[in-house]
């Protein structure tokens, strides 16, 4: 079974985030319980390559990581989508790829740069392969 340590995390994502005991940094008990979410959902045998399959994996636990401790900082507010907003003079939008937001697994992951990351290392998966043979029917 493909799992993930503290440690691994914390080498992976030494950038991104801040980790001591000490709130608000990520706790050891914080990746345990994101950790533990990305099990929920991970299916292992997706993708074949042993490194690729360890990196999706890490890339969930940070997607859930970051669910939880904004889930902490706003009081449990629910965060949806944004396909567009403006202050002042200054707007963006933002273009998510069909396949995504059609899809309602899909667009719970596009929540976060993570969960993003988590997707594109599972769609060649996640698509059908198509084979053509050379050949001909007979009337």
């Amino acid at each position: 079974m493909i799992t993930a340590t503290f440690e691994e995390f914390k080498t992976k994502f030494d950038r991104d985030f801040t980790f001591s005991e000490t709130l608000p940094d990520i706790r050891e008990s914080d990746f345990d319980n994101a950790l533990e979410d990305a099990l929920a959902v991970f299916n292992q045998d997706l993708i074949p390559v042993v490194t690729a399959n360890k990196n999706a994996l890490l890339n969930l636990i940070a997607h859930f990581l970051t669910l939880n401790i904004d889930t902490s900082d706003t009081g449990a507010q629910s965060k949806f989508l944004q396909s567009s907003r403006s202050v002042g003079s200054i707007s963006e939008s933002l273009q998510i790829p069909s396949w995504i937001s059609d899809n309602e697994v899909f667009s719970f992951f596009a929540t976060t740069a993570y969960g993003i990351k988590y997707l594109i290392f599972s769609k060649p998966y996640l698509d059908g392969a198509i084979f053509t043979a050379e050949g001909a029917t007979q009337p």
